[in-house]
């Protein structure tokens, strides 16, 4: 492992430079402790960040968890974990053989993304018109539905709300504090965006309409970026809501690093397509696994070296404009160098 952590100062200072990101926290960790924390632009080791889809790997430790208790396993039917009366027809069709395991590691053939807001109906009928109208995805196609569906199953499992779940399962168990389903207080967050346009051209892509968006060019703090989480769930989904800080993710991190619990451990071991059980794996995450968010946000454990990392940007926090490059490139940049080693290219 390198041990000089300048190098891990010029490679943020590069990228921000680059016009990558505008601020950004960056936390090195072994399973007991912080070995490194450097913090870029307008921003304090302390403040939160949008997590986007490293939620996921939130609503994942809580469905772990309810399989330690027994209450689920990977290879039960998905429909067996939720309401009888909830799907319809068409979604026990294209369900009728869809595993848990399918659903986490998104081999489950579900489109990957929808504006249930546009809709505005209850979920499964709004997931009912989408598995109507949508083909069977082959292979891995990394869908935010898939984690919307693990949150409906572990409520429905558990009778608790994803925010009742996470001060059960992981803020109380872990000791960790700065961790939240939004909206959470502004002062204590990086600004995310200025708005839903990406969204909104993908609506328009689709020719679906939606008269409920924040206003262009006004800061998002506090309230998440993607817009299922917050037009349509209110703040709390299996696929994105979360924030925190990188102190609290890093503990998460820890805890994954550390734990001998058979069905975390088994997450972080399968490779389907290059998804764990919720986790992603794969050249990002050398020799490890972890998982990325659409904000600029991400955290990789690797058991072998004894060693993760937190990376939280907010990236899409510009007035005009998208990012250069591709974010896993910085992501592997700041990686390989903790190992010592030269990152492949971003394909």
């Amino acid at each position: 492992m390198a041990t000089d952590f300048s190098v891990i100062d010029h490679i943020l200072e590069d990228y921000r430079s680059k016009g990558y990101f505008p601020s950004a926290v960056c936390q090195v960790f072994r399973g007991t402790e912080t070995l490194y924390r450097c913090t870029v632009g307008n921003v304090t080791p302390e403040t939160w960040f949008d997590l986007a889809s490293v939620s996921k790997l939130i609503c994942t430790t809580m469905v772990l968890s309810v399989m330690e208790e027994g209450r689920l396993a990977p290879e039960d039917l998905i429909l067996s974990h939720l309401p009888e009366n909830g799907p319809g027809p068409v979604t026990r069709q294209r369900l009728a053989t869809v595993t848990v395991e399918q659903v986490m590691t998104h081999t489950s053939g579900i489109v990957p993304w929808y504006p249930f807001y546009a809709d505005g109906r209850d979920f499964y009928t709004v997931l009912e018109h989408v598995l109507s109208t949508t083909p069977v995805e082959t292979g891995m196609a990394y869908s935010d539905l898939n984690f919307m569906l693990m949150g409906q199953v572990f409520s429905h499992i558990t009778g608790l709300t994803l925010r009742e779940g996470l001060e059960q399962y992981i803020k109380g168990p872990m000791g960790i504090t700065e961790m939240a389903y939004g909206p959470v207080a502004p002062e204590t967050c990086a600004p995310s965006c200025y708005g839903n346009q990406i969204e909104q051209r993908m609506c328009a892509e689709r020719g679906i309409t939606f008269d409920g968006w924040r206003p262009n060019g006004v800061p998002v703090r506090g309230e998440c970026n993607d817009g299922n989480a917050y037009y349509y769930w209110h703040g709390a989904s299996g696929h994105a809501g979360v924030f925190a800080s990188a102190g609290a993710l890093s503990k998460l991190g820890q805890f994954f690093l550390t734990t001998d619990r058979p069905m975390f451990r088994r997450a972080m071991e399968t490779d389907i397509c290059g998804r764990g059980l919720g986790f992603e794996c794969g050249l990002t995450y050398p020799d490890g696994c972890g998982h990325t968010g659409f904000t600029g946000t991400s955290l990789w454990v690797s058991r072998a070296h004894d060693l993760g990392a937190v990376i939280l940007t907010n990236k899409f926090y510009r007035p005009e404009g998208e990012p250069p490059g591709n974010s896993n490139e910085f992501r592997r940049a700041v990686h390989y160098a903790l190992l010592g080693r030269t990152p492949p290219p971003v394909v």
